[in-house]
């Protein structure tokens, strides 16, 4: 997945609500390569993993429960939430 899909997608999830979205790489002097895809809705909900794939299906997991509408969505219980 693109990172235009990615941000098409999170666009979609958010319904009309601030959004973010950052895509992070870094390689190390052994060849080691990190990737963190990051997306967050308003109110403080994130979701950070390796992949776009898994991080937009994280946060339809913590939105399906509210019907999917980020403004019914408490900020502080769900930020320390395990994903």
């Amino acid at each position: 997945m693109t990172f235009k899909e990615a941000k098409d997608e999170l666009k979609k999830l958010a319904k009309g609500k601030y959004h973010a979205i950052r895509y992070e790489l870094v390689e190390y002097s052994s060849g080691k390569i990190e990737t963190e895809c990051w997306i967050y809705i308003d109110p403080r909900i994130s979701v950070s993993t390796t992949n776009w794939k898994d991080a937009l299906t994280k946060m339809e997991m913590i939105l399906e429960p509210l019907k999917a509408d980020p403004s019914e969505i408490p900020g502080e219980e769900l930020e320390d939430a395990p994903l």
